[in-house]
């Protein structure tokens, strides 16, 4: 990590984006004292992390990397197990937990008969046995289908408004922190780039960004510089990406089929993935940071 500094206030759902490597998950490990800083402070709650963990980590729940469980016991039995390290952490708890994470049918049935979604969730419920004032989630919907990281992006909002948690959210797909979180951080090579509150890159500036898939892409690029309300014309991996207003995507539809282009997709890119584009290029990255 390389001076980093941030601040998360409570009650937000944080978002901390970077790409693979960008030292996302080495800055949890500090939070958590799993590894130790060479330089610098962090405080969580006002309390410092170098002296002072053993008090400010009983208010921290988290789930970094996979979940381990027993996987011949239950899902309650090792939830029970791990409630042992808590105090004031009773049964009741860990059928509510299950509850909150919709596997309350499933609590008698042995680990080992879960899908992945099912334990990426089963990690959660584990991560919110103490009543955490803070929850840290590491890629919590990697690997999982589509309907599996909805589910859990519905969690986590339920979370913050209904359990009153701050949310600190490791991720490096674009669609998910514009969706759920109301703050974030970008992070490149252990270094800060931009952070803020997320409607803040989400200006007008920003929401006009256009891509194309067409046939004859060279004829579609020209059509597209002739016309007076089209501006930045780029191509990109095979695709055309241009700025247009909402309302003239219509006449850019008409003027290339009239120049017998024919068009695959002329969609809008979303608007935190137009910002991240100006930070990081523009791969194809599929909604994903480089």
């Amino acid at each position: 990590m390389n001076q980093l500094d941030l601040e998360v206030k409570e009650g937000e759902i944080f978002g901390f984006l970077g790409p693979n490597g960008s030292g996302k998950t080495t800055t949890i490990r500090l939070l958590l004292s799993l590894i130790r800083p060479t330089e610098g402070s962090a405080r969580l709650f006002g309390q410092s992390i170098r002296r002072e963990y053993p008090r400010y980590l009983r208010q921290v729940g988290a789930l970094v990397d996979e979940a381990d469980f027993y996987l011949n016991l239950s899902a309650l039995t090792n939830l029970k197990l791990l409630a042992r390290l808590h105090k004031g952490v009773d049964e009741a708890r860990c059928r509510e937990v299950l509850r909150l994470v919709g596997l309350e049918e499933r609590a008698h049935d042995r680990v080992k008969t879960y899908s992945h979604g099912m334990c990426q969730r089963l990690g959660i419920a584990q991560a919110l046995l103490h009543r955490p004032r803070l929850l840290i989630l590491d890629e919590p919907t990697t690997g999982l289908d589509p309907q599996g990281m909805h589910e859990v992006r519905q969690m986590i909002r339920r979370f913050a408004h209904e359990e009153g948690m701050t949310i600190f959210l490791s991720s490096h797909l674009l669609n998910e922190v514009e969706q759920i979180c109301t703050s974030m951080a970008v992070l490149n090579e252990g270094k800060l780039l931009v952070s803020g509150p997320v409607e803040q890159f989400l200006s007008a500036e920003t929401a006009t960004l256009t891509e194309l898939q067409a046939d004859p892409i060279s004829a579609a690029r020209t059509v597209l510089e002739g016309l007076p309300f089209v501006s930045q014309v780029e191509e990109q991996n095979g695709r055309l990406h241009f700025r247009v207003d909402h309302q003239h995507r219509p006449k850019v539809a008409r003027a290339l089929t009239e120049q017998a282009v024919e068009i695959y997709s002329l969609t809008p890119v979303s608007r935190l993935e137009d910002y991240f584009l100006s930070l990081f290029g523009s791969p194809d990255t599929g909604g994903e940071l480089p």
